[in-house]
């Protein structure tokens, strides 16, 4: 090569590379010493988060444009004037906005997502240095509606709870390339969920009424579709307002039947029920006594009243703890661990929610020989609500164990699915004439026990009370209580399953007595809102009863606890033609409390007090 065509070429490409160098060297100078800032308003720089839907496509969460206000400092020639200009209008402090204005930055925020009519009046105040960049907005159209399920997101538009975090890569579009270029002009996915407008509304509605009349720390419901585990409502209250969600508690951000688990009590007594037809079925023919109280492993078992001699019917109907515990001594520790294990205690139930518990419930190895008896009884082993329904749900359609969902389907801007509900079956956990027998018991639960006032004029109804005391750590059991109805119908054909707890009531109520009527408030308008046809469901026949006699020996105070009001005041009555006395009756049911204890001596004059409550 010719030499000085060779120097040419080296000299106009070192020329080249010292002209792009010079002009990068300006351009950077430019970026970091100028005072202005080169933003188009019309630039949507975040991308467009996807909308939540219920199932029947009402939106629950969606994205709006707004406009937010920012400054440059450098450029604000009069801070404090500027300050009290914007003062009025943002209603913010003057000298709050005056700290901000006078910054050593470039780029500062003001108030972001402001409402069209005010970001206008401010362009009309011609500020110097005031800029407006566009922004997303999150919306929950109908405020407190499922905003325990729903969630909420940040200023920045990034899921903090509930669905908008758990799919946050979804709806922001982050996920499977919908917005490939980053440059933001993408679309997030938009999400149906399971859960129905209407029936969430009456379950909120009836859960809001029942802790504020029983002035209880909390309350939940759980809907479920027995059939295919979609989540039809998961209510709650405290609820809060996620357009407002940082003017809350965190305690009212809480998802309650996701995130808590709690001892359910008798509920529990139906999967004891099950493991015993399963492993002995002719236990249920056999009759037990029950004196009112049980010694177990040197604990002593109370139980809600004196049954005297009862079929496993009538253990089930009045939830009899000395009538269950007498009956499992025939099922062993392992059987009764595996009954566990199918029906999804001690495990998540996988639903599409954040932060769920999988309960406690310890290993075999770990049981003591009082473990078996309280777990019977739904007392030393935890479950969250999902487990509880999910349970039943598996009792309700047959056998087979289905987990909830709450997505419906996923779809993207042109509303191509990328994915549908498909039923999540685990398999069959219990026969079907298992799963008759029980549903039949539970269904004297609501037509002569317990659970009474959870029947239904139209629908045949089938259910557990629960009352569980709440257990304090360092402390033990306590007097406070969390009470419960699990109930299913139709009983043929179950089409849903309602759970209802109410969490540490004032008056220390049973589940009977509280919770039962938030499910009677809410079945009906459930399943005629679902087209289920009614049912002609005949009036039932007084239940019939063992009455419990006691003897006054014309000296000492009798023993009344267990008995019902009829049998108690004749007693009373045969007790005042042989000794004057004056006595009172507080509330109704059976008596669990009186003055003066039993054995006690009577003195002519005196008094007696008796307490009942429903069981």
């Amino acid at each position: 090569m010719n030499q000085s065509v060779f120097k040419r070429r080296v000299f106009l490409t070192g020329l080249a590379f010292g002209v792009l160098t010079f002009l990068f060297i300006i351009r950077l100078v430019t970026l970091n010493f100028s005072t202005r800032i080169i933003l188009s308003e019309d630039k949507k720089i975040h991308t467009h988060r996807g909308s939540i839907k219920d199932r029947n496509g009402y939106i629950l969460a969606l994205s709006v444009e707004k406009s937010s206000l920012f400054a440059n400092p450098e450029e604000i020639e009069n801070p404090e004037r500027a300050a009290q200009a914007l003062s009025s209008l943002l209603r913010m402090p003057a000298d709050t906005i005056t700290q901000k204005l006078k910054k050593k930055k470039r780029f500062i925020w003001i108030r972001r997502k402001l409402d069209d009519a005010l970001a206008d009046r401010i362009r009309k105040i011609g500020i110097t240095g005031l800029y407006f960049k566009k922004e997303y907005q999150r919306v929950y159209p109908h405020e407190t509606l499922a905003a325990n399920i729903v969630g909420f997101v940040g200023i920045d538009n990034s899921g903090l709870a509930g669905i908008e975090y758990g799919f946050d890569d979804l709806l922001s579009g982050r996920r499977h390339g919908s917005n490939p270029t980053g440059n933001g002009d993408g679309f997030g996915y938009t999400i149906s969920l399971t859960l129905d407008r209407y029936i969430q509304y009456c379950a909120e509605q009836e859960i809001k009424k029942a802790v504020g009349t029983y002035r209880a720390r909390q309350g939940a419901v759980v809907v479920v579709e027995v059939n295919t585990g979609r989540i039809l409502a998961l209510a709650k209250y405290p609820a809060f307002n996620p357009n407002f969600y940082y003017s809350y508690p965190s305690f009212s951000l809480r998802n309650f039947s996701v995130i808590d688990s709690f001892e359910p009590g008798s509920t529990m007594k139906i999967i004891s029920l099950i493991s015993m037809l399963e492993h002995h079925p002719a236990i249920v023919n056999n009759y037990y006594t029950c004196k009112g109280f049980i010694d177990i492993a040197d604990v002593r078992i109370n139980c809600t009243g004196v049954h005297g001699r009862i079929t496993m019917n009538d253990i089930i109907r009045h939830s009899c703890n000395v009538g269950v515990i007498e009956a499992m001594k025939a099922v062993t520790k392992k059987e009764f661990s595996d009954t566990l294990a199918r029906f999804g205690f001690g495990r998540k139930t996988g639903v599409e929610l954040p932060a769920e518990s999988e309960g406690i419930v310890r290993e075999l190895d770990e049981w003591s020989g009082l473990s078996k008896y309280s777990m019977s009884i739904g007392q030393e082993i935890s479950v969250t609500s999902l487990q509880l329904i999910a349970a039943f749900c598996a009792i309700a359609n047959g056998g087979v164990y289905i987990a909830p969902a709450i997505i419906e389907s996923i779809q993207d801007r042109d509303g191509a699915f990328i994915r549908r509900f498909v039923p999540r079956k685990r398999g069959r956990v219990v026969s079907r004439s298992i799963s008759a027998k029980a549903i039949k018991m539970m269904r004297g639960v609501v037509t002569g026990g317990t659970g009474q006032r959870a029947g239904s004029a139209y629908y045949c109804v089938a259910g557990k009370t629960g009352t569980s005391q709440k257990f304090i750590r360092a402390k033990g059991y306590s007097d406070r209580v969390l009470s419960s109805f699990i109930g299913l119908a139709p009983c043929a054909e179950p089409d849903v399953c309602i759970l209802v707890v109410i969490d540490d009531p004032a008056d220390k109520l049973s589940g009977g007595q509280i919770a039962t009527p938030v499910f009677s408030g809410i079945i009906d308008r459930v399943l005629i809102s679902r087209g289920v046809k009614k049912q002609r469901i005949p009036a039932r026949e007084p239940a019939a009863q063992q009455s419990r006699k006691a003897a006054f020996d014309g000296a000492t105070m009798p023993d009344f606890s267990g008995m019902r009001l009829p049998d108690a005041l004749s007693l009373l009555i045969d007790m005042k033609r042989r000794i004057s006395l004056q006595y009172s009756i507080h509330g109704s049911g059976m008596v669990y409390g009186q003055s003066p204890a039993a054995g006690s001596r009577l003195t002519t004059g005196g008094e007696i007090i008796l307490y009942f409550k429903e069981y």
